[in-house]
C-alpha cells in the first residue's frame, strides 16, 4: 500500500487569528508594564507604582526625586464670592415710617403723561405692581431729591413701551420716588399702581 505524505513548507504555516490576537495583546501588556515600571521613573520622575522608589531608578535622568502634584496656589479674593451682608436692626426696623398700601388709578388722554410718587427717606421701602389698559406707555421709574432744582431727577428703570411692571424698591435718598406715564398712543389709556411698603404718602404731582 501506498501513503502520500502532502509537503508542507516552513514558509506556508499560518498561525489561528486567535493566537495572533493573544501574541499582540501580550506585546502590548509587557511593553506598557516596562514604561510604567522602569521607563516614567527612571525617564521622568514619574513613580505611579512605587517600583522606581524601591529599587533607586526613580529620577536617574533628571538627577531629583519623583515629580509630585503641584503645591495648591494662594486663593484669588477677587473671585472668590462674596459674603451677603448679614441682616441687623439697623437695616431691618422702620419704627419712623408706618407701614401702609395704596391703589391709586389714572387715565392718560392721547399725548399726555402723569407722574405718580411716593414722599420717602432713605433706607424706606415699598413692593409695587402698576398695568396699563387700553394699550402700551412710556414708564420712567425715577426719583428727586429734596429741593432738587428743575429737571434733576435720578432715573431707575425706563422703558418706551410697557403694559406693566412689578418689583420692590429702597429710595436711596430722601425726596419723592416712582414712575412717569405717558400715552403715546391715538385713544385713552388707563393705569393702575399698587404699593405696599414704608413711605409717607404716595400721590399725584401737576400732570401735562
Amino acid at each position: 500500500m501506498n501513503q502520500t505524505i502532502a509537503a508542507n513548507p516552513v514558509g506556508s504555516i499560518q498561525a489561528s487569528p486567535g493566537a495572533l490576537t493573544r501574541a499582540v495583546a501580550g506585546a502590548a501588556l509587557a511593553a506598557a508594564s516596562i514604561l510604567v515600571l522602569f521607563v516614567l521613573p527612571a525617564e521622568y520622575g514619574i513613580d505611579p507604582t512605587g517600583v522606581g522608589r524601591l529599587t533607586g531608578i526613580a529620577g536617574m535622568a533628571t538627577g531629583g526625586e519623583p515629580a509630585s502634584a503641584p503645591a495648591a496656589g494662594p486663593v484669588d479674593n477677587a473671585t472668590a464670592p462674596t459674603a451677603a451682608a448679614i441682616p441687623s436692626k439697623t437695616t431691618i426696623e422702620r419704627a419712623g415710617t408706618p407701614l401702609r398700601q395704596d391703589e391709586m388709578t389714572l387715565t392718560l388722554a392721547p399725548h399726555s403723561g402723569q407722574e405718580v410718587k411716593a414722599h420717602m427717606t432713605a433706607g424706606d421701602s415699598y413692593v409695587f405692581e402698576w398695568s396699563s389698559e387700553g394699550g402700551p406707555v412710556k414708564a420712567d421709574m425715577h426719583g428727586e431729591k429734596a429741593n432738587a432744582a428743575e429737571g434733576e431727577f435720578t432715573s431707575y428703570w425706563e422703558e418706551k413701551q410697557m403694559t406693566g411692571g412689578r418689583g420692590n424698591f429702597t429710595a436711596p435718598f430722601d425726596g419723592t420716588h416712582g414712575w412717569y406715564f405717558r400715552n403715546k398712543g391715538e385713544t385713552p389709556v388707563t393705569v393702575k399702581v399698587r404699593t405696599v411698603g414704608f413711605y409717607k404718602d404716595l400721590f399725584l404731582p401737576k400732570g401735562e
